[in-house]
Protein backbone atom coordinates (compact mmCIF):
# COMPACT_ATOMS: atom_id res chain seq x y z
CA UNK A 1 0.00 0.00 0.00
CA UNK A 2 2.81 2.32 0.90
CA UNK A 3 4.48 1.84 -2.58
CA UNK A 4 1.50 2.40 -4.25
CA UNK A 5 0.87 5.53 -2.94
CA UNK A 6 4.86 6.80 -2.74
CA UNK A 7 4.75 6.06 -6.77
CA UNK A 8 1.73 7.95 -7.04
CA UNK A 9 3.31 10.88 -5.35
CA UNK A 10 6.10 10.39 -7.26
CA UNK A 11 4.57 10.98 -10.88
CA UNK A 12 2.53 13.63 -9.48
CA UNK A 13 5.51 15.29 -8.51
CA UNK A 14 7.04 14.72 -11.79
CA UNK A 15 3.68 16.01 -13.99
CA UNK A 16 3.87 19.16 -11.80
CA UNK A 17 7.48 19.85 -12.41
CA UNK A 18 7.36 19.18 -16.30
CA UNK A 19 4.59 22.32 -16.03
CA UNK A 20 6.12 25.50 -16.29
CA UNK A 21 6.08 29.06 -18.08
CA UNK A 22 8.86 28.04 -20.41
CA UNK A 23 9.15 29.12 -23.82
CA UNK A 24 11.58 28.20 -26.78
CA UNK A 25 10.80 30.39 -29.83
CA UNK A 26 12.34 28.61 -32.90
CA UNK A 27 12.66 30.98 -35.78
CA UNK A 28 13.25 30.10 -39.27
CA UNK A 29 15.09 33.81 -41.33
CA UNK A 30 16.25 32.29 -45.00
CA UNK A 31 15.77 35.75 -45.89
CA UNK A 32 18.31 37.56 -43.76
CA UNK A 33 22.09 37.78 -43.24
CA UNK A 34 24.36 35.85 -41.12
CA UNK A 35 24.61 37.37 -38.05
CA UNK A 36 21.84 39.72 -38.21
CA UNK A 37 20.02 40.73 -35.12
CA UNK A 38 16.89 39.68 -34.30
CA UNK A 39 14.90 41.40 -31.49
CA UNK A 40 11.58 40.31 -28.86
CA UNK A 41 9.76 42.68 -27.60
CA UNK A 42 6.14 42.99 -26.68
CA UNK A 43 3.96 44.57 -29.04
CA UNK A 44 3.22 47.73 -27.28
CA UNK A 45 6.78 48.68 -26.97
CA UNK A 46 8.84 47.09 -29.96
CA UNK A 47 11.30 49.97 -29.91
CA UNK A 48 12.06 48.22 -26.03
CA UNK A 49 13.50 45.11 -26.99
CA UNK A 50 13.23 43.16 -24.01
CA UNK A 51 15.81 40.26 -25.69
CA UNK A 52 18.16 39.90 -28.82
CA UNK A 53 19.96 37.07 -30.52
CA UNK A 54 21.57 36.45 -34.00
CA UNK A 55 20.27 34.64 -37.00
CA UNK A 56 22.82 31.56 -37.88
CA UNK A 57 22.73 29.41 -40.92
CA UNK A 58 19.04 31.34 -41.23
CA UNK A 59 17.66 30.30 -37.72
CA UNK A 60 17.42 31.99 -34.59
CA UNK A 61 16.33 30.68 -31.15
CA UNK A 62 14.94 32.91 -27.71
CA UNK A 63 14.34 30.82 -24.76
CA UNK A 64 12.99 32.10 -21.38
CA UNK A 65 10.05 32.41 -18.72
CA UNK A 66 6.50 33.92 -19.36
CA UNK A 67 4.22 34.56 -16.14
CA UNK A 68 1.42 36.60 -18.76
CA UNK A 69 -0.15 35.95 -22.18
CA UNK A 70 0.92 39.31 -23.74
CA UNK A 71 0.92 40.34 -27.30
CA UNK A 72 5.16 40.00 -28.56
CA UNK A 73 6.79 41.56 -32.04
CA UNK A 74 9.84 39.35 -33.31
CA UNK A 75 11.58 41.80 -35.75
CA UNK A 76 15.05 42.06 -37.74
CA UNK A 77 16.43 45.18 -36.07
CA UNK A 78 18.10 46.82 -39.61
CA UNK A 79 14.58 45.88 -40.67
CA UNK A 80 12.01 46.28 -38.73
CA UNK A 81 9.06 45.34 -41.12
CA UNK A 82 10.57 42.40 -41.25
CA UNK A 83 8.12 40.80 -38.16
CA UNK A 84 6.02 38.79 -36.71
CA UNK A 85 3.60 39.35 -34.60
CA UNK A 86 2.50 36.02 -31.63
CA UNK A 87 1.38 35.49 -28.27
CA UNK A 88 4.26 34.37 -25.34
CA UNK A 89 2.88 31.22 -23.61
CA UNK A 90 4.54 28.31 -22.59
CA UNK A 91 5.79 25.94 -24.77
CA UNK A 92 7.67 25.52 -28.55
CA UNK A 93 6.61 28.21 -31.24
CA UNK A 94 8.28 28.44 -34.41
CA UNK A 95 8.45 31.71 -36.45
CA UNK A 96 8.99 32.07 -40.34
CA UNK A 97 10.37 35.49 -40.24
CA UNK A 98 9.91 36.83 -44.30
CA UNK A 99 10.62 41.02 -44.84
CA UNK A 100 7.86 42.47 -46.85
CA UNK A 101 5.76 41.90 -48.61
CA UNK A 102 6.02 38.22 -47.92
CA UNK A 103 3.67 37.36 -44.69
CA UNK A 104 5.72 36.21 -41.22
CA UNK A 105 3.71 33.19 -39.85
CA UNK A 106 3.65 31.85 -36.28
CA UNK A 107 2.76 28.33 -35.35
CA UNK A 108 3.85 25.42 -32.49
CA UNK A 109 1.18 26.77 -29.42
CA UNK A 110 -2.47 26.61 -29.45
CA UNK A 111 -3.25 30.21 -28.92
CA UNK A 112 -0.54 30.94 -31.69
CA UNK A 113 -2.18 28.55 -34.03
CA UNK A 114 -5.19 30.12 -33.95
CA UNK A 115 -3.68 33.69 -34.13
CA UNK A 116 -2.18 32.59 -37.35
CA UNK A 117 -5.25 30.66 -38.39
CA UNK A 118 -7.04 34.51 -37.96
CA UNK A 119 -4.68 36.48 -39.65
CA UNK A 120 -4.86 34.01 -42.57
CA UNK A 121 -7.86 34.33 -42.68
CA UNK A 122 -7.89 38.45 -42.76
CA UNK A 123 -5.12 38.61 -44.99
CA UNK A 124 -7.46 36.32 -47.49
CA UNK A 125 -10.13 39.22 -46.93
CA UNK A 126 -7.86 42.00 -47.30
CA UNK A 127 -6.27 40.79 -50.87
CA UNK A 128 -9.47 41.16 -52.23
CA UNK A 129 -9.96 45.06 -51.07
CA UNK A 130 -6.71 45.67 -51.90
CA UNK A 131 -7.59 44.56 -55.24
CA UNK A 132 -10.62 46.47 -55.72
CA UNK A 133 -9.03 49.75 -54.43
CA UNK A 134 -6.32 49.56 -56.80
CA UNK A 135 -8.50 48.82 -59.72
CA UNK A 136 -11.13 51.18 -59.37
CA UNK A 137 -14.27 51.76 -60.87
CA UNK A 138 -14.86 53.01 -64.12
CA UNK A 139 -18.70 54.21 -63.74
CA UNK A 140 -21.43 54.77 -61.12
CA UNK A 141 -23.18 51.40 -60.95
CA UNK A 142 -19.48 49.25 -60.59
CA UNK A 143 -18.06 51.89 -58.07
CA UNK A 144 -21.46 51.14 -55.95
CA UNK A 145 -21.02 47.56 -56.45
CA UNK A 146 -17.51 48.02 -55.51
CA UNK A 147 -18.30 49.99 -51.99
CA UNK A 148 -20.88 47.13 -51.12
CA UNK A 149 -18.00 44.29 -51.66
CA UNK A 150 -15.93 46.47 -49.45
CA UNK A 151 -18.23 46.92 -46.75
CA UNK A 152 -19.40 42.74 -47.29
CA UNK A 153 -15.52 41.82 -47.10
CA UNK A 154 -15.56 44.28 -43.95
CA UNK A 155 -17.77 42.35 -42.07
CA UNK A 156 -16.64 39.55 -42.45
CA UNK A 157 -13.03 40.31 -41.08
CA UNK A 158 -15.10 41.44 -37.83
CA UNK A 159 -17.12 38.21 -37.85
CA UNK A 160 -14.11 35.95 -38.18
CA UNK A 161 -12.33 38.03 -35.65
CA UNK A 162 -15.21 37.76 -33.18
CA UNK A 163 -15.81 33.63 -34.21
CA UNK A 164 -11.84 33.32 -33.34
CA UNK A 165 -13.11 35.24 -29.76
CA UNK A 166 -15.92 33.42 -29.59
CA UNK A 167 -13.71 29.88 -30.10
CA UNK A 168 -11.55 30.39 -27.73
CA UNK A 169 -13.66 32.18 -24.94
CA UNK A 170 -12.09 29.57 -22.52
CA UNK A 171 -8.57 30.32 -22.99
CA UNK A 172 -6.41 34.03 -23.51
CA UNK A 173 -6.61 34.56 -26.76
CA UNK A 174 -10.37 34.58 -27.15
CA UNK A 175 -10.40 37.08 -23.87
CA UNK A 176 -7.37 39.20 -25.59
CA UNK A 177 -9.91 39.50 -28.37
CA UNK A 178 -13.04 40.16 -26.08
CA UNK A 179 -10.69 42.93 -24.44
CA UNK A 180 -9.10 44.37 -26.77
CA UNK A 181 -11.43 44.33 -30.12
CA UNK A 182 -14.10 46.93 -31.01
CA UNK A 183 -16.41 45.71 -33.36
CA UNK A 184 -17.31 48.49 -36.27
CA UNK A 185 -20.59 50.04 -36.51
CA UNK A 186 -21.88 49.27 -39.46
CA UNK A 187 -24.68 51.27 -41.57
Amino acid sequence: MKTKLLYGLATVSLLLSCQSNSFQINGIARALQEGDTICLAYDEEPESAFAQTTVSEGKFVFAGETDAFRLCRVYAKQQPDCSATFFSEPGHITIELYPRPAISRVSGTPCNNEWQHLSDSIQLLAKDIVYILRHPATDTLAQQRNVHTIDSLHRRMSACILHTAQRNCDNPLGRYILDNYKKPEFK
